[in-house]
């Protein structure tokens, strides 16, 4: 990557597509969503957490269909969704509690000053406001799988036709990428932005695409606390760790 090599250190095997990684900065916990095998139970996902540090790791129960997460990494809150609703998790406890939205099904969640969400089917955004949530009216038209806020306050989002800035003002969203399939937008610890897809992972800088990493049938994305990169493909999750030897063997991904 650049002019770097790399060692994968595999950190979970034998788990399919996981998405929407998120890491807890508090605990250097992995938090993600994975799909779940239909012989196994009658459950489409479950999420589930990896402690980089401890290497302990569970799935999360008492979330039907868990498949999305954000955290508030300020305020040490986890919120996490699925087809019933927000809940809100408790590392320590490791417990799941109800917070809001009661019978509906949570596509993603984003937090950035405000918790948002996705509903699925409709792929309509919501936004967080005085403890209710509210249908952000600049997106009403428009379909949406992945929203993020960038620091310098862009608002980049995809869905099934590519990825899009959207600016305020006179309210419009012009085409950054209209040919890769996003699976999810996320940024490092130093607030640079970037994106997951079918055929690599793209810094986004100055509203273009870069991309720094030629992989494809990845599925997700995070950064962990020490700005490692962690990803996952169809069947495991792994960690990018800096080589200071150089490439010894090549290796098929």
């Amino acid at each position: 990557m650049g002019n770097k090599w790399y060692i994968k250190e595999i950190l979970w095997s034998h788990v399919g597509r996981a998405f929407n990684l998120n890491i807890h900065k508090a605990s250097n916990s992995l938090l993600f969503s994975f799909s779940v095998l239909e012989s196994y139970s009658d459950l489409n996902f479950l999420l589930a957490y990896y402690n980089i540090d401890t290497k302990d790791y569970s799935v999360i129960a008492g979330i039907p269909d868990g498949c999305a997460v954000a955290i508030d990494q300020k305020n040490d809150e986890i919120f996490l969704g699925g087809s019933d609703g927000i809940y809100k998790y408790n590392m320590i406890t490791k417990i799941a509690d109800f917070h809001k939205e009661k019978g509906k099904n949570i596509w993603n969640l984003f937090f950035k000053r405000n918790l948002f969400y996705i509903n699925y089917p409709d792929q309509q955004l919501y936004m967080e406001i005085d403890d209710k949530f509210a249908k952000v009216k600049e997106f009403e038209a428009t379909q949406i799988d992945y929203f993020h806020i960038c620091n310098n306050n862009d608002i980049i989002y995809a869905n099934k036709t590519g990825l899009y800035k959207f600016e305020n003002g006179p309210s419009r969203a012009y085409a950054i990428n209209e040919l890769i399939s996003v699976r999810q937008i996320t940024e490092d610890i130093e607030g640079n932005v970037y994106v997951c897809s079918n055929i690599g992972i793209f810094r986004y800088d100055k509203e273009k695409l870069h991309k720094i990493l030629d992989i494809r049938n990845l599925h997700g994305l995070a950064f962990d606390r020490d700005n490692s990169l962690i990803v996952s493909d169809e069947k495991r999750i792994f960690k990018l760790v800096e080589s200071h030897i150089g490439c010894i063997e090549e290796e098929q991904w």
